[in-house]
């Protein structure tokens, strides 16, 4: 029998006794570096939407993606780490770096996939919903109540589905990051296996840290260095309990 969620969270925080100091630098490192890279991106698309210059944006974009594939490599240096915790082995900072030295290819892969997915389940109602912010003189959807409800129900339609599909996903980082051997596609087959009938509690776990993440944001963001760490070890004494041979 699955634990309840409140048992999980009672676990993570018990896992989280004296580690903070780890996975909080792990977070504020990881978070440092990647806004550090984005920095000269974002000013590119900036500059490149001021001035008309296509090739700035387009490289601004690219630089932007390259720079969200070394934060999945991140995520999964921190999930690591989190997992060295919740089965109480020891573990340091520069386990952050651990999928950048081991088949950094696969996290790689994986991060294009899910980019993929998203832009896949969001562009049929973008597509929709650019004519009626365009407003243009040939066509004017502001009109027409059906245009404007297919463009909406399609992008709601598009998120929904994108979030049942993360949520079967969710637990191939996890995965990836506990075996070095496994294929990306493998990973996400034995994820959708393991959240087969648990998508629903999954769901329920992320919805409850909805209030501690406004608090966070409330905070100056200064209290989401303790609060992002609380959820991830929650999601990975999740992973773990779904787990045949693990116990949290």
């Amino acid at each position: 029998m699955k634990k309840k969620n409140a048992l999980l969270k009672a676990s993570a925080r018990q896992n989280l006794l004296g580690h903070y100091k780890t996975v909080i630098a792990a977070l504020f490192l990881s978070g440092f570096i990647i806004t550090l890279l984005n920095i000269p991106f974002t000013n590119m698309i900036r500059q490149g939407a001021a001035f008309a210059a296509v090739s700035r944006m387009i490289t601004g974009l690219i630089g932007i993606v390259i720079v969200s594939l070394i934060s999945v490599l991140f995520g999964a240096g921190i999930s690591r780490i989190h997992l060295l915790l919740a089965r109480g082995q020891n573990t340091a900072l520069k386990d952050i770096f651990y999928p950048f030295q081991n088949r950094p290819d696969r996290y790689f892969g994986y991060g294009i996939l899910v980019m993929a997915v998203s832009i896949l389940c969001q562009l049929p109602g973008t597509v929709c919903l650019i004519p009626i912010l365009s407003e243009t003189d040939e066509f004017s959807p502001l009109g027409s109540i059906g245009w404007t409800f297919l463009a909406i129900s399609l992008y709601v339609i598009g998120v929904i589905v994108l979030i049942i599909l993360m949520l079967a996903w969710s637990m191939t980082i996890f995965i990836l990051a506990d075996d070095m051997d496994i294929r990306v596609m493998d990973a996400i087959r034995q994820s959708r296996r393991m959240m087969k009938g648990n998508l629903w509690r999954l769901f329920l776990l992320c919805l409850s840290f909805v209030a501690w993440i406004l608090f966070g944001f409330l905070s100056f963001l200064i209290g989401l260095l303790w609060i992002i760490p609380y959820m991830t070890q929650s999601l990975t004494c999740f992973y773990l309990d779904l787990l045949p041979d693990e116990t949290v």
